[in-house]
């Protein structure tokens, strides 16, 4: 999965390139990160559930305070990216040189951030889209290659991906109601897969990959490079 003509032809590709034990340890930031902002609040801390596994904390948070766990949610999803852990991952150049490699493109630039599947919070997981909808050459348009690295493992029943396999030439997407959309007919009777992603995995999507995230019992995190061409 890894080989460039794979890539080219579905869309993807899937690279063992982390240690497991460097991944799962960046989770770390995260949980920091709450324990950061609930010191912050009014409320007590102690109601951040500091205690409770980070799988498991923001769905403690909402079972008492809704406002409160989607808080700490837009937080990790706006800023943790930054934690030394987590940025040691975002800039390690061996992500960008694989990057390069699998795509045949010279990157330049890239956005960094956290995404997650929290039970809590259904209305949160990403629908089918692509990470380019509209291929006009500016802001989101300019995102060639994306890098999705979960930090524990992650698949099918586990907060993993689902994908459409086969390399698009152009965007699914169309206007709706809720703006740009991927919607189920533009999509119908494609193929889907649902990638293993053990932790240290990197999936390598390619902007035009129709792909949604999938349910999770326990809250799965993943950091997510949106590398930019040059």
């Amino acid at each position: 999965m890894s080989d460039p003509a794979f890539y080219h032809a579905q869309g993807y590709a899937a690279l063992p390139l982390f240690d497991r034990a460097l991944v799962e340890a960046a989770q770390a930031d995260i949980a920091e990160h709450i324990d950061r902002l609930s010191h912050a609040l009014y409320l007590p801390y102690e109601q951040s559930c500091p205690d409770a596994p980070l799988a498991d904390r923001l769905d403690r948070i909402y079972e008492s305070d809704r406002s409160q766990a989607n808080l700490l949610r837009v937080a990790i999803c706006t800023d943790a990216h930054r934690g030394p852990r987590l940025q040691e991952i975002a800039n390690d150049p061996r992500l960008r040189a694989e990057a390069e490699r699998v795509s045949e493109r010279e990157l330049a630039g890239k956005v960094v951030r956290i995404r997650a599947s929290i039970a809590s919070f259904p209305e949160h997981r990403h629908a089918w889209h692509s990470d380019v909808a509209r291929d006009d050459g500016v802001a989101c348009g300019q995102v060639w290659t994306t890098a999705w690295i979960p930090l524990c493992d992650a698949g099918p029943g586990n907060g993993g991906l689902e994908i459409i396999p086969g390399r698009q030439p152009a965007p699914l997407a169309s206007v709706t109601d809720n703006g740009l959309r991927i919607t189920e007919d533009a999509i119908a009777g494609m193929p889907r897969l649902e990638p293993e992603c053990p932790a240290g995995t990197v999936l390598l999507l390619d902007r035009f990959t129709p792909h949604r995230t999938l349910p999770a019992n326990r809250a799965r995190f993943a950091l997510v490079i949106w590398f930019k061409a040059a």
